[in-house]
């Protein structure tokens, strides 16, 4: 049997989200495609960061990062989580084309008719920005106080490089009992 195996491949989540809190988080690996992993490959138990994959990933996540009235049911929020929204995420590249090295992953909403920017990420300074990058990552990493798995993974670059080779879309509805979904949307760091 093979049950101490796994597989090791990057993993681009483009909308975890609740009525409260939304995040999107981009997941590099420092190897190519897909491996098959083992042990220490896999950053098994408490060896994590070990692993060819960054499993903690970089994310956006407007609640976590300050704006706790951005997302939220109801008319008191910039983006009403119970009226019907758009989710448009944008990977933008050093160049403009679709060959440059992937810099910025940005979130955008439609709803009402409206285009609606992210929210800032007020917790790391007004120059932090409201998309992902590599300078917000490593910020991000350092006010949590979280290794910075994410850089040492290849960042973007890494993560536009696995986009190219193509990926599996995945659709599930899931719950995290471990944690009560803290990451997402409450004050825990990850």
């Amino acid at each position: 049997p093979h049950g101490d195996m796994g597989a090791c491949c990057a993993e681009m989540d483009v909308w975890e989200a609740n009525s409260a809190a939304s995040a999107y988080t981009a997941h590099p690996c420092s190897v190519d495609g897909m491996v098959v992993c083992q042990g220490l490959k896999c950053g098994e138990k408490h060896e994590r960061y070990r692993g060819v994959c960054d499993k903690d990933g970089c994310d956006y996540n407007s609640y976590r990062l300050g704006s706790r009235h951005f997302l939220g049911a109801g008319q008191d929020f910039a983006v009403d989580t119970s009226r019907p929204i758009t989710v448009i995420t944008q990977f933008l590249t050093s160049d403009g084309t679709d060959t440059g090295d992937l810099t910025e992953i940005r979130r955008l909403y439609m709803q009402n008719g409206k285009v609606l920017k992210n929210s800032g990420a007020t917790i790391l300074g007004s120059s932090a920005g409201n998309s992902l990058t590599d300078d917000l990552c490593k910020a991000q990493k350092s006010a949590f106080d979280d290794p910075n798995d994410f850089a040492a993974k290849g960042g973007l670059k890494q993560m536009g490089e696995a986009l190219d080779r193509g990926m599996v879309l995945v659709l599930s509805l899931w719950d995290d009992k471990l944690t009560g979904m803290e990451w997402l949307d409450s004050r825990s760091g990850k």
